[in-house]
């Protein structure tokens, strides 16, 4: 199984903000996993896909 991540951790790797991350899901740049309690969660692929975004 792979490594999963959640927004805050992505975003301070990425030295992001976790809201930069949830705009970038509205615009459908790209997006997360999302859990039943609504929880964003990246995985490994997703992570290196951000930081081509950015």
């Amino acid at each position: 199984m792979s490594e999963r991540y959640g927004i805050g951790e992505v975003a301070k790797k990425l030295q992001v903000s976790t809201r930069t991350l949830r705009f970038y899901d509205q615009k459908g740049l790209l997006k997360p996993t999302k859990a039943e309690n609504g929880y964003r969660f990246y995985n490994e692929d997703q992570v290196q896909q951000l930081q081509v975004i950015i």
